[in-house]
């Protein structure tokens, strides 16, 4: 079950430290995903009703196995249908950046008929070799304090009342000297988990 836990000194720190990196600044609470212990009831539980968190990560997880495994497989049409789309790609911004420039926030979305356009950009090396073997360090569940413009764009239009999980990768570039990253947000749209943005350290729609 997802831990409720509100930030302590260390789990800033630690947050911090492994977001160090990312050219986007994020506010409030992303917290760790736990494992889940196994239920007897899983197979009989009902995932068109309002799911409970329990339900809700569980939803999450089978779509993320999904998701791994298509991406692991790099299959084109696979990786589509664990997608919503339109699926939002642009840098990831926040309230401060809205303070002080226009964001355009349908600039980055990609649609279904031109996302082979953009696949390669999207799933690039770095994302090849790492999202397959993603673990629980990797997952972070988008707690509803979050009060951040680009994750409450990234609800409009989802399940009420659900999670946001987010899987979060951070790797060294090749000349050694900086660090990258990508992401990507999931959402469950009508009962179902579906990837609904990704973001990197650039754009993928210049």
């Amino acid at each position: 079950m997802v831990r409720s836990i509100i930030y302590s000194v260390i789990t800033a720190w630690v947050l911090g430290s492994a977001c160090q990196q990312r050219e986007q600044v994020t506010h409030g609470i992303k917290q760790p995903v736990a494992a889940l212990p196994e239920r007897a009831d899983t197979a009989n539980s009902s995932t068109k009703s309002s799911p409970d968190t329990t339900q809700d990560e569980q939803l999450f997880r089978k779509a993320l196995a999904a998701f791994q495994q298509a991406v692991k497989k790099n299959d084109r049409e696979q990786v589509k249908k664990c997608i919503r789309f339109p699926l939002q790609t642009a840098l990831q911004w926040s309230n401060e950046d809205l303070k002080g420039m226009q964001i355009d926030k349908t600039a980055g979305r990609v649609g279904f008929n031109e996302f082979n356009d953009y696949y390669s950009d999207i799933f690039h090396a770095a994302v090849r070799r790492l999202l397959p073997a993603a673990g629980e360090e990797a997952l972070q569940e988008i707690d509803d304090r979050m009060n951040e413009d680009y994750y409450n764009t990234l609800r409009q239009g989802t399940d009420k009342g659900s999670k946001l999980y987010e899987v979060y990768e951070q790797y060294p570039e090749k000349n050694g000297h900086a660090e990258s990253f990508f992401a990507f947000v999931f959402a469950r749209c009508a009962g179902e988990y579906k990837v609904v943005a990704y973001y990197g350290k650039w754009p993928v729609k210049g």
